[in-house]
């Protein structure tokens, strides 16, 4: 009888620690945000919202090239102390000394060829990428080993006509999640979650349609969903909602996450295909993502461009940055490093950082510059380790990445 009640203690203690790694980032309530409220002040310096900054200088090869200047990027994927970085087509892998290791630049018409990246994703485990090609409707898999990339398998994906333009390796399962923008406005779907021989699992039915493109326009010629992962969810927001959904692997559906409220001022499809005239105070959001602690986005009007800092700690909001175009500069307080880009369209977040990029001739002008000579910086050690960094650079290097890490 004894033997018999430990064994049923011992079940009920391994059943109540054996919960999915999933479990601790789901959120009981929805995080609801006021796209009209005011902004309680704007932050300019990095050290009001980050703890740390790297500059690292990624190796100069010929085959490392990541295409001479940094506006080049298209994406960066941090996983396990692996920068794996999109650029020109090809796909650039260095580890976060800056050291390079290999790249993907297997362009052609063949079976484990691609005519062009328009997005990849890599394995939490950091042993699989996955890239969509922009021609046909078909996933290139390839293994991640210490020497390259292996070639794998292509999935060719069943019923999705057009194909996808976005990818996310969904983590801890062997499924993916895809986007596939409107082009024509009357796809059945616009999200989905297919299984690793290209099976759909899930998804979720296009509610903004339209029948016929507009004198407007085009139609989907615009970042028609925003993706993004964040503690170890891949979360979503298609173009015409208000809401941002994440994957729950649990049973493979799409839950609200955070909510913005424009109180009834968000853009409709019609305003955009139809009939409808958008009025001055029209709201869109242009892109999101997310830390642990804070939500950055940036949305519009006709009349503004507010990007917002969203502090989830205190419940607070903030103006990020001082515009210059698309980007939010912020100061380098940390080490006296030039201004700090977040980018608008193009965000370069991942696996708890934000990047950004320096080209070499502009690092060491900068460093030669009265601003940096006369800065008064949280960090002195970091200002010297900086002037010894951009004098050891050729003109012509590569780009050094700028490696941010926010507050928890």
């Amino acid at each position: 009888m004894r033997i018999r009640l430990l064994v049923f203690i011992l079940i009920i203690l391994f059943s109540c620690g054996r919960k999915s790694t999933n479990e601790k980032y789901k959120t009981d309530s929805v995080l609801r945000i006021d796209l009209l409220s005011n902004h309680e002040s704007t932050v300019t310096k990095l050290s009001e919202f980050v703890e740390n900054i790297e500059y690292i200088p990624l190796q100069t090869l010929e085959s490392s090239l990541i295409g001479g200047y940094s506006s080049n990027a298209q994406k960066i994927v941090n996983i396990d102390n692996r920068i794996f970085i999109l650029s020109r087509g090809e796909l650039f892998c260095f580890d976060l000394n800056g050291t390079y290791f290999f790249k993907l630049d297997k362009r052609g018409r063949g079976p484990e060829e691609f005519f062009n990246i328009t997005d990849f994703d890599v394995s939490s485990d950091n042993k699989i990428l996955i890239i969509v090609s922009s021609i046909d409707s078909k996933l290139l898999v390839y293994g991640i080993t210490l020497t390259g990339f292996t070639f794998q398998r292509s999935i060719k994906l069943k019923g999705t006509d057009p194909p996808p333009n976005m990818v996310s390796l969904i983590p801890e399962t062997d499924k993916v999640f895809l986007a596939i923008p409107p082009w024509r406005g009357t796809e059945p779907t616009q999200s989905l979650i297919i299984n690793s021989v290209g099976d759909t699992v899930h998804i979720k039915p296009n509610c903004y349609k339209y029948e016929k493109l507009s004198e407007k326009g085009l139609a989907g010629r615009g970042k028609q969903t925003i993706i993004y992962s964040t503690e170890n969810m891949v979360c979503f927001k298609e173009n015409f909602s208000d809401t941002v959904f994440y994957v729950d692997i649990q049973d493979n559906s799409f839950k609200p996450r955070m909510i913005f409220d424009s109180h009834g001022t968000f853009i409709t499809p019609d305003m955009v295909y139809g009939p409808e005239t958008p009025g001055n105070n029209t709201n869109w959001i242009a892109n999101i993502f997310e830390t642990s602690r804070y939500v950055f986005y940036w949305y519009g009007t006709f009349e503004t461009r507010p990007r917002i800092l969203f502090d989830k700690k205190t419940n607070t909001k903030y103006k990020l940055g001082t515009d210059e175009g698309y980007r939010s500069k912020l100061k380098d307080d940390l080490s006296g490093g030039p201004d700090f880009n977040i980018e608008f369209i193009d965000n370069f977040y991942s696996g708890g950082k934000l990047f950004s990029f320096a080209d070499a001739i502009t690092l060491k002008r900068y460093v030669e510059s009265e601003a940096f000579t006369k800065a008064k910086l949280k960090y002195p050690k970091k200002k010297e380790d900086l002037k010894k960094l951009a004098d050891s650079l050729e003109e012509t290097d590569n780009p050094v990445l700028i490696v941010v890490t926010p507050k928890e």
